[in-house]
């Protein structure tokens, strides 16, 4: 396969796969746009989280996660509390009204993947973890 079209296949399968999870997410009615919805996976996924944390992972400023994150907090979809090993950071957590959307976006998600993986082998889904993996990590490294 020609490298144009092994790009066009990634660059197609990003595309699909975001506008079905924003459509999904559309659909809940959740009020919140899809970035407000990856800033709660992640604070759900990693324990104890900062907006720094949030900041690294999405590749984004700290200027607009902090944005995010007050959204979040003033709509009562997280807390923050303070850091103890770092006065000027906060520990940022889900509440149970955040939690009980992380949950149906969970399922959202898993109906994805399902529909994803329709007619693939255990096989091909590993070999492709391990491509993505490492084209990731190619265009990572090529950042620094």
């Amino acid at each position: 396969m020609s490298d144009y079209k092994s790009l066009e296949s990634l660059f197609n399968l990003v595309h699909v796969l975001k506008r079905q999870l924003h459509d999904q997410i559309e659909q809940l009615d959740l009020g919140m746009a899809p970035m407000h919805v990856r800033v709660m996976k992640i604070i759900d996924k990693k324990k104890p989280c900062t907006a720094i944390d949030i900041a690294s992972f999405l590749d984004r400023d700290k200027a607009q996660v902090t944005r995010l994150v007050s959204t979040l907090i003033e709509n009562g979809l997280i807390t923050k509390a303070p850091n103890p090993n770092d006065k000027r950071s906060h520990y940022l957590s889900i509440t149970d009204t955040g939690m009980d959307i992380i949950k149906t976006i969970s399922k959202v998600d898993a109906e994805t993947r399902q529909m994803m993986m329709e007619d693939l082998s255990s096989e091909e889904i590993t070999e492709f973890q391990r491509i993505a993996d490492k084209m990731a990590k190619n265009l990572r490294s090529r950042r620094t």
